[in-house]
């Protein structure tokens, strides 16, 4: 726990007049290039769908992350990273797929990106346009995706509405995330949805994701504590869809 903590705090902290923004998040901020409005600075931005994956390699917080974490996985064998919004629509899928894609393409390392957002499983399309076929695998509530790219699967998790195929497909995505060095999770927001939440172990590191302008801040408290109380390690939080002049005025005031 505390080498994961120590890695990724130190990376992308919340900073406090940035945090103190979310106060008034009732309204949506957009990200960069969704209706041609002026874009803010997103750590990783959403353009047309064809665009998206280029996109997500230039991130220099995407990349930083990415390089303090995969060491770990060739000295652990293997590293498993959740990803976590604090309301819907914070982007958490999208900043999962953007560490997986660094993590298997820039950095080489074998990765199994895993969409456990249950309520709204999306990863799929983010990768479909790649891949020469659209599905590849089908083993009961846990389906593999091809995303077309070298040393990236994708897993998709189809649960009926019985306890124990919950379950089953815990165990199978277990099996399978054992074969690869790197795991990266999105499980939507984990608050409203704790079904696949089992997957993170007490020291695996979890990411959330705070939308400037958006997530509010009883969200994010209450997120926290949530996954605090599950004994889950809450190893630091990403700032998306940030304005630098907002960053800018919550400085001064702070200043002044």
């Amino acid at each position: 726990m505390g080498k994961y903590y120590d890695a990724m705090s130190r990376l992308t902290p919340a900073r406090e007049e940035q945090f103190d923004a979310l106060d008034g998040a009732n309204g949506t901020t957009t990200q960069d290039g969704a209706d041609g409005s002026q874009p803010g600075r997103s750590i990783v931005p959403l353009p047309a769908s064809q665009q998206l994956l280029g996109s997500l390699t230039r991130s220099e917080e995407i990349r930083s992350l990415c390089e303090r974490i995969a060491p770990m996985a060739m000295v652990d064998s293997s590293i498993r990273l959740l990803v976590s919004g604090c309301s819907p629509g914070d982007g958490a899928t999208t900043v999962a797929a953007a560490l997986a894609f660094d993590l298997s393409q820039r950095l080489a390392l074998e990765t199994l990106l895993v969409d456990a957002h249950l309520r709204r499983p999306s990863l799929h399309r983010i990768f479909g346009r790649n891949a020469p076929t659209p599905q590849v695998v089908l083993d009961g509530a846990l389906q593999m995706h091809s995303t077309g790219w070298p040393r990236l699967e994708l897993a998709s998790c189809c649960l009926p509405g019985e306890e124990s195929g919950r379950r089953a497909a815990l165990a199978q995505l277990e099996e399978r995330m054992a074969a690869f060095p790197a795991a990266v999770i999105d499980l939507g927001v984990a608050r409203l949805d704790s079904r696949m939440l089992p997957l993170a172990r007490p020291g695996d590191p979890i990411l959330l994701v705070i939308r400037y302008g958006y997530t509010k801040r009883r969200d994010v408290a209450t997120t926290a504590a949530a996954l605090r109380g599950a004994n889950r390690t809450l190893a630091g939080a990403i700032l998306n869809a940030v304005a630098d002049t907002a960053v800018t005025r919550g400085t001064k005031a702070r200043r002044q």
